[in-house]
């Protein structure tokens, strides 16, 4: 009976609503799993910064991040996929709780944006905290895991014609909003993917400057192999748009029919 009246409260006072969404789902992305499982792991609540040497010189790639893939570093894959999964978790959970009682309300798009926010500016943590990949994984499993798929499918079809790992991995995020404006058709929907890839793009936008600034270097060369390797994609994926993909194919033919 408390719990019917307390969402009739919520769902008649919007603002009360998108308050108790916005600090729920913070409070909750908050909670730093990659910390948690690195001090049951090691016994030590000190982890050490993210730094890796760079393929094919004596150049270091060094970030803040503290997130599933720096635990995926330190720890290895196991337990990097059980931090990635939680991180999804904590965020999937809550949007699933709001959406159940904002049935006829966008309330419940707070929750994860939120939720997104705290894993990335921790408020425990002096706002440190991960890129929040898998939180937004986490959230569009259970807004529209479907679309999830299709947007990641012409990503990777995407990623294949242009010869690149990144837009293979990442361009995704981008396509949502359009398939949010074709499938949901509401401003909040797509208010919702746009902030959301604002966050994860401007969280990310100090590796990519770093990783820019490693490419222009003399001596240093990429090949989309040690890139697929270095964002723990394995070199399969790298190697074979290195090979096969569209932009490596018409390469090799411009090549070829240079040297006749």
């Amino acid at each position: 009976m408390m719990m019917n009246d307390f969402s009739t409260v919520l769902n008649t006072h919007a603002w009360l609503a998108a308050i108790a969404c916005a600090v729920f789902g913070y409070l909750v992305g908050s909670v730093s799993f990659a910390r948690l499982v690195y001090f049951l792991v090691t016994k030590s609540s000190k982890i050490e910064a993210f730094a890796e040497p760079v393929p094919h010189s004596s150049e270091t790639f060094e970030s803040d991040l503290v997130s599933a893939t720096l635990i995926n570093k330190k720890l290895g894959a196991r337990y990097g996929c059980l931090t990635s999964v939680l991180d999804m978790v904590k965020v999937a959970v809550p949007t699933l709780l709001t959406m159940i009682i904002f049935k006829d309300h966008p309330w419940y798009l707070v929750t994860p944006l939120f939720g997104i926010i705290g894993h990335i500016y921790p408020v425990w943590y002096n706002f440190k905290g991960g890129r929040g990949e898998s939180p937004i994984l986490g959230s569009l499993l259970v807004i529209n895991w479907y679309g999830l798929i299709i947007a990641n499918v012409a990503g990777t079809i995407l990623g294949f014609i242009t010869g690149s790992v990144l837009i293979l991995r990442w361009s995704g995020y981008i396509l949502l909003i359009f398939w949010f404006w074709y499938h949901f058709k509401t401003p909040w929907h797509i208010a919702y993917m746009i902030l959301v890839c604002s966050l994860f793009y401007i969280s990310m936008r100090i590796d990519f400057k770093n990783f820019q600034n490693l490419k222009k270097k003399k001596g240093i060369k990429f090949t989309e192999e040690d890139v697929s390797q270095f964002i723990l994609m394995g070199k399969g994926i790298g190697r074979t748009l290195d090979n096969y993909s569209l932009y490596a194919l018409v390469k090799k033919l411009f090549m070829k029919s240079r040297s006749k």
